[in-house]
């Protein structure tokens, strides 16, 4: 078996480690290794944030990548506009969505939330919990429609 010096670290590691056992650095053994996945921005800032930012995979310290622009796209996505399995912003679209416009299998929202699972003053799924809505089962005041009769 092969070793070398970690890269963060310098304890001594199997050249196939995926994980310093001293400090967990991700791949110790490649010094070459600057993290996995893909990230790019805009050269066009608002307001400091990118115009698009794209980021999927971890960066070279083992964290995962967050997308954070006006455009954001990635596994966890922050922005006016945000897609990715964990989105947040204006318009969050992901399987866990939170945003002012939620559309996902988990969704909250400051104003209309659509999914599986939908919590919001306006909330359309299949268990739909909101001051108006509907869904195959609907919580709230004001019922739009439902597939369950209303308890009561």
């Amino acid at each position: 078996m092969n070793f070398a010096p970690c890269r963060q670290c310098s304890a001594e590691v199997a050249a196939a480690e995926v994980q310093c056992p001293e400090c967990g650095a991700p791949h110790p053994a490649d010094p070459d290794w600057n993290g996995a996945g893909y990230e790019w921005k805009s050269g066009t800032t608002v307001r400091g944030w990118p115009l698009v930012h794209v980021a999927f995979g971890c960066d070279a310290t083992g964290r995962v990548r967050v997308a954070r622009g006006v455009v954001a796209i990635g596994a966890r996505a922050v922005g006016g506009l945000a897609c990715g399995i964990m989105a947040a912003g204006g318009l969050a679209i992901g399987i866990v969505s939170a945003g002012i416009f939620s559309l996902g299998v988990v969704s909250f929202a400051a104003a209309v939330a659509i999914g599986v699972n939908a919590i919001g003053p306006l909330a359309i799924g299949v268990v739909a919990v909101g001051a108006v809505g509907g869904g195959v089962q609907f919580i709230g005041w004001k019922m739009l429609f439902s597939l369950m009769p209303p308890r009561g």
